[in-house]
């Protein structure tokens, strides 16, 4: 069933409207809208003249016919809405299955890519840590080989020991030291961490605590990250030298986390940096995969000339 011709409608309701009109004529009444119509008496009509009346009653006979026709009209079209309304319910619910079945797949898919992704990095991990075992372990054997037999070199101790210290190398390797982070009381100290890190442009997900005893009130202890990888660390660091840019933490720094052992030689590098750098002024030194180097320091000369 197709929609009502609205066109006549608005034909049938603009020639109501001059009938309207035309009766208040005849009745010598002032019109007052269809309102009025409700008011018209019996004695109204009686004053009419017999052509007029019937003039009157046969239009009203013809409208109210038509008027019937468009309501029967009105009927089955809103029939006829009341059913594609509902045929676009039982779509959009077909659709939203679709889309339920098409994000289950997703996430499946996602969680499978992660799961891989995870596994891999476990296995990389383990690669490693065997691989550093069994090179320690081979220079134990060189040296059990080497030595006379009547001499121990270790005991199942020390071997525990060696892989205890592998062990803690690996973790170690996912941790950076947070140094000249003012310490406050109640400190949030995993919110004041994520803004540094945030000033930097790097947002990972880090355990956060402060490590040793405070000695003093005016003290600042070290803060220890522990952050899920070591390629996570190493982004890290290849970023922290953007905080002598950020005046809020220009006097924070951000290292590994080192052995006692690698805090000694550090110690030691950086006194010889120091050194170095006091004896040539002219050249910059720095400190690259345990070694010391430098770059010549560009020198700005200003030559004055004479008239």
């Amino acid at each position: 069933m197709g929609p009502p011709d609205l066109a006549e409608i608005n034909r049938l309701s603009s020639e109501a409207l001059a009938w309207s009109k035309d009766v208040f004529v005849k009745l010598r009444k002032p019109y007052t809208g269809s309102v009025g119509l409700n008011l018209v008496t019996k004695a109204d009509l009686n004053k009419l003249l017999q052509p007029d009346l019937v003039h009157i009653c046969l239009k009203a006979v013809q409208y109210a016919g038509a008027l019937l026709d468009d309501v029967e009209t009105l009927k089955n079209f809103s029939s006829s809405l009341q059913n594609k309304v509902i045929e676009s319910q039982q779509d959009v619910i077909s659709i939203q299955a679709e889309l339920s079945d098409c994000k289950t797949e997703q996430l499946e898919m996602l969680r499978k890519t992660v799961e891989t992704s995870v596994l891999d990095s476990v296995k990389t991990v383990e690669t490693s840590l065997v691989d550093t075992v069994k090179t320690e372990l081979q220079s134990y054997s060189s040296a059990v080989q080497k030595t006379p037999q009547n001499e121990q070199v270790f005991s199942s101790e020390a071997l525990t020991r060696v892989v205890r210290n592998v062990v803690e190398e690996e973790d170690r390797s996912r941790n950076v030291v947070i140094f000249g982070l003012n310490e406050e009381d109640d400190e949030k100290l995993n919110e004041r961490v994520a803004e540094v890190f945030e000033s930097i442009g790097q947002k990972p997900r880090a355990e956060t605590c402060r490590v040793g005893l405070k000695k003093s009130k005016d003290s600042v202890r070290p803060v220890k990250v522990k952050l899920s990888s070591s390629l996570i660390v190493d982004q890290l660091l290849a970023s922290v030298r953007k905080l002598r840019n950020v005046p809020k933490f220009s006097s924070v720094f951000v290292c590994p986390d080192r052995s006692p052992e690698q805090r000694k030689i550090q110690k030691e590098l950086v006194k010889e940096l120091k050194e170095k750098a006091a004896a040539e002024p002219n050249k910059h030194f720095f400190i690259r995969a345990g070694k010391i180097e430098c770059s010549v320091r560009a020198i700005r000369q200003q030559n004055h000339f004479g008239d």
